[in-house]
């Protein structure tokens, strides 16, 4: 068995969830009606990059939305796995890039790192932090929250995403099993999108030997 190959499914078969998934599938189709590099075909290639850069950048402000949501309303639990799925979708994304090259405009083998894709992975990385902090608002608990954080606008799971997100360690201390689930897998995010992010960084090297 190709255990490599049988990431690359796996990752492929999450990646159909997304609805995005969907829509830039219909216009690779389309691409294939018109000559590589001709003007239409050009028309439908800056089309899907649009929708890509709209997708992400997107997620990033209805990521801010939800979480101001969670300062006035009391929502649902069932939320909560649906913030999950879309967290993982992100994570399955970047490693399908950077491991496969696929679940991009451009496949292939070889990750095609620009300025573009780090920008985007980036917004990806505080997008999933937004997420994780509305997580934690709507149904974290934890045990020394200061009462500064616990005012009429309690931010405990703002700044235990924020916190986790940027160090790996929490602020506070998680009170229930499903808080700690949901910090120690916020943990592991932020350790696999930073080996990405580095090797994203790395493959934009030109390193090249000194001349005698």
């Amino acid at each position: 068995m190709n255990t490599a190959e049988l990431v690359k499914q796996m990752i492929r078969w999450v990646y159909m969830l997304s609805p995005y998934f969907w829509v830039d599938n219909y216009y690779k189709q389309r691409e294939f009606a018109y000559e590589p590099e001709s003007t239409d075909w050009q028309a439908l290639r800056n089309k899907r990059l649009f929708l890509s850069e709209f997708y992400i950048v997107g997620w990033l402000g209805l990521s801010v939305i939800l979480f101001a949501m969670t300062l006035f309303l009391e929502l649902y639990d069932w939320m909560v796995f649906l913030i999950l799925l879309r967290i993982f979708g992100i994570l399955n994304k970047e490693l399908g890039v950077i491991l496969f090259g696929i679940c991009k405009i451009t496949e292939g083998s070889m990750v095609s790192a620009t300025g573009r894709v780090i920008v985007l992975a980036m917004v990806n990385f505080l997008t999933a932090m937004f997420l994780f902090a509305s997580v934690y608002q709507i149904k974290g608990m934890f045990e020394d929250v200061p009462a500064y954080f616990l005012g009429e606008y309690p931010v405990a799971g703002l700044v235990n995403a924020v916190n986790l997100q940027f160090t790996m360690g929490g602020a506070f201390t998680p009170a229930d099993t499903f808080t700690w689930m949901v910090s120690t897998s916020q943990g592991i995010f932020c350790f696999t999108f930073g080996t990405i992010v580095i090797s994203l960084f790395v493959s934009l090297l030109n390193v090249k030997p000194l001349r005698d």
